[in-house]
């Protein structure tokens, strides 16, 4: 069967993506292209054990770093210590998930070329790219959350996520990485006793313990641990939401960016927990026995699951707990809880901002998103309330943009569409000219986002060299081949 990921009404755009190797790949009028193996040349020290990746064309590469290791419905754990030099030249393992609507649409297929990867549940992995290793530079980080809602997607899944253009050209450290997703990372069974007091926030608390990894470990690859910004689209652009949220989270960024995603109501436990024990039961498995689901296989997990979630949809609808928002109703279900510890409040109260209060933020959506006809009713109102709310708690100041840019592809089909910002945020605008076109107007455009994104990273403030002054919100940024300040 064909299951439908993260916006299943919304078939024209859903966070696409394209094969993560190009040997073609372009870059600041290169025409000739290096790349080294020597694990000599690459190899660093991490907390856990020795790493090697490979150099192509002055950027160091490194794929595929296990960060944590963790059973089954359990939290992350630090990952089992090494000695040996580990090759990490090729990405890991990715979060089991089901089948993509978009492999069986050819223009999707042409446009983006998804990347899918092969699934093991030991998928907690890092990837990184760098100028410079063990050279005591203190270069800023940008940490990279993948989108597919919290139920599906990588963080190889799109080729405009290659962090090499910003590592080379921009001065930055690239971080991106695997998590739980799905069942496996919001199934909420905290009703059945301690020992899964966590299970509905692990993709989340797996978040954390990567950051935790980079404050660790970034700075043999020539990073800041003290400078790190998280940024992330779609559903990547919630989890960044849901971090400004989590108490876990303080001290291990410092600014963060919301692309298209803006979260800002997570799951109660009345529903996460009666899904909960709605999967249980169509697994056939008493409270007495329920360490059994550890064991189950994972398509009769997921397919449980699904269906309990579908089941307490239903109940919701007729009891009035359904959110008012589209794409709250479209999350319903897979998407992190409030409880008690891991995320104590919803990510848009006041004290969740109080919590993050001294981050500035940059906030934006595309606009058509998915569709011409409905110019971002999803996002832009949620972007808009976040950035109004975070202004009157009197926050760290907040950045608004909208990117109007239209992509010729497809006879201009696609629009200002879903995920069409990321390659210009990557500068990867040529290398994923399936999507963008290419071309020297679109080329030069993503030069001045991505300086707008690292300098952020790097000052907290979004600015670039023939942009506009962008002014905090309520002035608006409109992102195009000629931008301006709204």
């Amino acid at each position: 069967m064909i299951r439908i990921r993260y916006y299943p009404l919304l078939l024209l755009a859903a966070c696409f993506a394209i094969h993560a190797c190009a040997p073609d790949r372009p870059h600041s009028g290169q025409s000739l292209h290096s790349l080294e193996t020597s694990a000599k040349a690459s190899t660093v020290q991490t907390v856990s054990g020795p790493v090697a990746g490979y150099i192509e064309d002055g950027v160091y590469t490194y794929k595929g770093i296990p960060y944590a290791k963790a059973e089954r419905f359990l939290p992350a754990v630090d990952p089992d210590p090494w000695t040996e030099v580990r090759s990490s030249l090729a990405y890991g393992p990715t979060c089991p998930q089901g089948a993509r609507t978009g492999w069986y649409d050819d223009h999707q297929a042409f446009s983006m070329h998804w990347d899918d990867g092969f699934p093991d549940e030991d998928c907690l992995r890092v990837n990184v790219w760098t100028a410079g290793i063990n050279d005591g530079r203190k270069r800023p980080v940008m940490v990279w959350l993948h989108g597919g809602g919290f139920s599906a997607g990588s963080g190889q899944e799109q080729i405009g996520y290659d962090g090499a253009n910003l590592a080379r050209d921009h001065g930055v450290v690239v971080v991106s990485l695997n998590h739980r997703l799905n069942v496996l990372g919001f199934l909420d069974l905290s009703g059945f006793g301690a020992r899964y007091a966590a299970s509905g926030n692990l993709g989340m608390t797996d978040i954390v313990k990567a950051l935790e990894w980079v404050r660790d470990n970034i700075s043999v690859f020539g990073g800041d641990p003290a400078n790190v910004t998280v940024f992330g689209q779609s559903g990547g652009g919630g989890k960044v939401c849901t971090l400004l949220a989590m108490p876990s989270a303080k001290g291990l960024f410092s600014k963060a960016v919301v692309e298209s995603g803006s979260i800002l109501e997570a799951q109660t436990q009345k529903w996460s927990r009666r899904i909960g024990a709605a999967t249980v039961r169509r697994l056939g498995i008493s409270p007495a026995r329920i360490a059994d689901i550890e064991s189950v296989p994972y398509a009769t997990l997921l397919e449980a699951y699904d269906a309990a979630v579908a089941e307490v949809r239903t109940e919701a609808e007729h009891e009035g707990g359904l959110p008012e928002n589209l794409l709250d109703q479209l999350l319903f279900g897979t998407r992190p809880v409030v409880d008690s510890e891991v995320l104590p409040h919803q990510p848009g109260s006041a004290a969740a901002m109080a919590l993050s209060r001294d981050i500035p933020v940059i906030i934006g959506t595309t606009y058509h998103e998915f569709t011409r006809d409905q110019e971002d009713t999803i996002f832009k109102p949620l972007a808009l309330r976040q950035a109004s709310d975070r202004l009157a708690a009197g926050c760290a100041p907040v950045y608004l943009y909208q990117f109007t840019w239209e992509s010729p592809v497809l006879d201009g089909a696609l629009g200002s569409t879903h995920c069409l910002e990321i390659p210009f945020v990557f500068d990867n605008v040529e290398l994923h000219r399936t999507f963008t076109g290419g071309g020297g107007q679109a080329v030069e455009l993503g030069h001045r986002i991505s300086r707008l994104w690292t300098n952020f990273a790097k000052t907290g403030v979004p600015a670039a060299d023939g942009m506009p002054v962008w002014e905090p919100y309520p002035r608006t940024m409109i992102l195009d081949t000629v931008s301006k300040l709204e």
